[in-house]
């Protein structure tokens, strides 16, 4: 999967998406991907295996299942994933999960 593709998924299950941030303010329910340290394989100074490893922010107001689901079942039915608790962000008066992957 590409990020374009993590793109067109998220949107395909019906969710707000935006890699880095929202240019406008967007109300949650909605995610947020970035990318974090890399953790290449090297050798011969070539990077011989890289992989992109993704943080993908689920940020919501009101607990969903069935939206959880869809991001576990649906967006990233073929990836090897792991995921946070979840966290309330009272400065924004919402919830947020994270899911960690690598594309």
């Amino acid at each position: 999967m590409t990020l374009q593709e993590l793109k067109a998924q998220c949107q395909k299950a019906g969710f707000k998406y935006a890699y880095g941030k929202f240019k406008e303010s967007t109300d949650p329910p909605h995610l947020v991907a970035i990318t974090v340290d890399t953790n290449n394989f090297m050798a011969d100074n070539k990077a011989f295996y890289c992989k992109i490893p993704i943080k993908l922010d689920y940020t919501y107001i009101d607990k969903n299942v069935e939206e959880q689901n869809k991001i576990e079942k649906e967006i990233l039915r073929d990836i090897a994933w792991n995921k946070t608790e979840e966290t309330y962000l009272q400065s924004e008066d919402v919830w947020q999960v994270s899911y960690f992957f690598e594309l």
